[in-house]
């Protein structure tokens, strides 16, 4: 029995997005909407509390390692003690995992 649909959402997409989806569309003979509507509710979506700030964290790292290779690279230091680094690097990696085990739950 065919669900009468009321309810509309309206995206905008590139033309190379559009041209996509339709022919993923076509190729599961599938019309766009049903296409759309179909990967959207089949997906599982995960927010995961909490990752955000972790990615800042590493963000930050990523930074300030570049800026020790630039100016490695210049010449200007010879020797970078990275400890602290690795530390919180190995704080970051076991938070991921935590947050990785809660969401198997």
């Amino acid at each position: 029995m065919k669900q009468k649909k009321e309810k509309r959402i309206t995206l905008r997409l590139t033309p190379e997005q559009y041209e996509a989806i339709q022919s993923k569309a076509e190729i599961a003979q599938m019309s766009i909407g049903a296409y759309v509507r179909a990967a959207a509710l089949r997906h599982r979506v995960v927010v995961v509390d909490g990752l955000k700030e972790l990615t800042h964290e590493l963000k930050g790292i990523g930074r300030n390692l570049n800026q020790l290779v630039v100016l490695s690279n210049m010449g200007k230091i010879q020797d970078v003690y990275l400890g602290e680094t690795m530390e919180a690097l190995g704080q970051i990696y076991r938070q991921l995992r935590e947050l990785a085990e809660q969401e198997k739950r």
